[in-house]
């Protein structure tokens, strides 16, 4: 590495690691531009392309990481993360799924940032929700809970992981995941809906009436709890 490349590289690899993107960005660009080829320049700068909504430039700089070093699964987590952003879902399982077949005890990252692991959950979460929508109930339930790996705190996919449950008709371990969000979120009304009608697909009616009653108490706006306390009384 020439004096003056390594100068770039260690001042682009220090304003990145400050958050100063547009200082690193230039950096790095100068690096490339003068014929060097690191994968982690090329990692870089395509989150920082990321970051700024450049999903095609990000999605460039990602590739070419890969093509230097095919075991970058840093890289190919956040490839599969940016064609999930661009609706490219196939495609982002591909990558997905290539990665995780190549990752090795040396190579797989030890630690994933906030924004990553919130980013690979939401495409877990994203493919869950295809397959629940066409009624793979047991591939939507394996993409919830890897989602719920990475972010457990997340309570919107608890309740659609418990929501998939229930639909596949394993009514029980939906009860007790519904269970988790309401005593985290006891004010998550997703949740509380669909617990009373775990207990109705249970025939255990009254636990059922019990909960929509109080949601239709103390939220006159909701549409759900009447219509499911109408369903009861018939």
């Amino acid at each position: 590495m020439k004096q003056k490349t390594s100068k770039d590289y260690w001042l682009g690899k220090e304003a990145y690691n400050n958050g100063e993107h547009k200082k690193a960005k230039e950096h790095f660009i100068k690096l490339l531009e003068g014929g060097v080829n690191f994968a982690d320049v090329y990692y870089m700068l395509g989150i920082i392309y990321h970051r700024e909504g450049k999903y095609e430039s990000a999605v460039h700089c990602f590739e070419e990481a890969l093509s230097i070093n095919p075991d970058y699964t840093e890289a190919s987590l956040n490839l599969a993360v940016i064609y999930n952003d661009m609706g490219k879902i196939d495609r982002a399982g591909e990558v997905y799924a290539n990665a995780k077949n190549r990752a090795t005890t040396e190579t797989e990252p030890k630690y994933l940032d906030n924004y990553l692991s919130g980013k690979i959950s939401n495409l877990h979460a994203d493919l869950a929700d295809i397959y629940h929508s066409i009624g793979m109930y047991d591939a939507a339930i394996y993409e919830y809970e890897m989602a719920l790996k990475l972010n457990p705190d997340y309570h919107d996919i608890r309740t659609k992981l418990a929501t998939a449950m229930m639909n596949a008709g394993k009514v029980s371990n939906a009860v007790v995941e519904f269970k988790k969000v309401i005593k985290e979120r006891a004010d998550y009304t997703p949740a509380s809906i669909n617990l009373g009608m775990c207990y109705f697909k249970m025939n255990k009616f009254d636990e059922a009436r019990k909960i929509w009653k109080k949601i239709a108490d103390e939220e006159p706006d909701n549409s759900f709890a009447p219509l499911y306390l109408k369903m009861l009384d018939s």
